[in-house]
């Protein structure tokens, strides 16, 4: 699809939207050209950093009309390129759309701008009763971004993702109209669910302004449960008994001694635990202790029969608890930090699928001589797999790369998987949509965004090729 460039006359048309000269930048810098793993750098034209929906909704309007491309941008914490201007044109950074709109404990919503952060939130609702539930690791990203790509996080396995804590939407389309999609109730059967159809979209049906969330009361008694394991794969395996025998647990996590290694030499601290080369975390959560200690007693039970090691329960607030938490949270940048180069894979598949995965990875590092770390969301079925470029030339990392990345999915299709579970298609990605999803379901795909966006400007080229092959 062939888009325009930016004129003379078009900055001079879009300045005049923009309150505040401070927040339209024509001279722009590699702050804008990257998201957090850098393997896809695409520099703007321009960017703008709009304040209220108004704003928005005229740049919108303005770029549809004129077949300007423009991408939504957050705080740049993604992982597939979602956010980067690949066809050139606008950067719509929202970063400045961060207030707090409305908090209304009494129906359990809160209302905020979609540049927010979760870690704002997360200090306004601190002293509060009620929490904000979904906990991605990457706290500084913020909640429109959370909504394009339906991030999950640690709590997934109770509470649910993104979507499952969202209640409306404001959103502009390229009508330049602004819509709210969903309301504070609770529960809709009146009609198509448009608020359902954004969440996940990645930002290209149309740019996000506003987000009301539902807020849940803090649970009264919280603990977390270390198990260790002889091997990583006694660990995953023990994941389908635990959740089959009754157990609800707000979470369950699992990495191995390697990429805790990996942690120790990032953060010069020691893991508290050192028996074991396979580990869960399990969070609990529940009204009173009695409900968690029968939860605990049902895992060590169960966990007994693949081999699990003494069970180090830590209250939430505990130091040594605060620790391995981080240590969890701070993976991707070990990772990150003991190559040159690194590309992931966030393959979704069901949780007794899980070892096919790990097995082969393991065959891949085998046949590749590459790193291949890990580590995920075991009671989700959601890993996270990083392709480490070591001594490699680049030529033979970008030639070993691709071979990983088409191996795991074909591994994650053959077990009815998906290509992400939480970081998004982007634009990393999109190439490999149509072959494991198939053309027909792309080509309705593609209709729809045709519809909301007939003239393929909003985040161009992301999750499939808006043309097929």
């Amino acid at each position: 699809m062939e888009y325009n460039k930016l004129t003379t006359s078009d900055i001079e048309n879009l300045r005049g939207m923009i309150a505040n000269p401070d927040r339209f930048v024509t001279e722009v810098t590699e702050h804008w050209d990257h998201d957090q793993l850098k393997t896809v750098r695409a520099m703007p034209e321009l960017v703008i950093q709009p304040t209220t929906n108004e704003e928005v909704q005229q740049v919108v309007k303005y770029a549809s009309d004129h077949k300007l491309p423009l991408v939504p941008r957050g705080n740049s914490t993604g992982l597939m390129g979602a956010n980067l201007t690949v066809h050139g044109g606008i950067s719509l950074d929202m970063v400045k759309m961060n207030k707090i709109l409305e908090y209304e404990p009494e129906s359990l919503t809160m209302t905020v701008q979609a540049g927010i952060r979760l870690k704002d939130i997360e200090e306004f609702l601190a002293d509060k009763p009620l929490t904000y539930v979904p906990a991605p690791a990457m706290h500084w990203a913020t909640i429109g971004g959370n909504v394009a790509t339906d991030a999950g996080g640690l709590k997934a396995v109770k509470y649910g993702v993104t979507r499952e804590h969202i209640r409306a939407l404001r959103v502009v389309l390229t009508d330049g109209k602004l819509y709210r999609f969903g309301s504070k109730s609770v529960k809709s059967s009146s009609g198509y669910s448009m608020k359902d159809l954004m969440i996940g979209a990645e930002g290209t049906l149309g740019v996000v302004t506003e987000v009301t969330v539902k807020l849940m009361p803090r649970a009264k008694t919280i603990i977390n449960a270390l198990i260790p394991f002889p091997s990583l794969n006694e660990a995953i395996k023990s994941v389908p008994a635990i959740l089959a025998s009754g157990v609800v647990p707000t979470t369950v996590e699992f990495m191995g001694r390697k990429v805790l290694n990996l942690w120790e030499s990032y953060s010069g601290k020691e893991f508290p635990v050192k028996d074991g080369n396979g580990f869960i975390i399990i969070g609990l959560d529940a009204f009173t202790e009695g409900e968690v200690k029968a939860e605990l007693d049902q895992i060590a039970k169960t966990t007994a029969a693949f081999k699990a090691g003494k069970i180090v329960v830590l209250d939430a607030g505990s130091e040594q608890a605060k620790l391995i938490w981080s240590a969890r949270e701070q993976l991707l940048l070990a990772i990150q930090k003991s190559t040159p180069k690194m590309d992931e894979v966030d393959v979704s598949v069901p949780i007794n699928k899980i070892p096919d995965v790990l097995e082969r990875i393991q065959e891949l590092e085998d046949e590749l001589g590459m790193r291949i770390p890990n580590f995920g969301h075991a009671g989700d079925g959601n890993l996270h797999i990083y392709i480490c470029s070591d001594e490699m030339t680049d030529e033979e990392f970008i030639k070993n790369r691709d071979t990983v990345i088409s191996e795991l999915y074909k591994t994650a299709k053959a077990v009815d998987g998906n290509i992400s579970g939480e970081h998004g298609v982007g634009y990393a990605r999109e190439s490999y949509f149509d072959d494991f999803y198939g053309k027909d379901y792309t080509d309705l795909l593609r209709s729809v965004k045709k519809l909301l966006d007939p003239n393929g400007v909003i985040n161009p080229d992301k999750i499939f090729p808006l043309e097929g092959k």
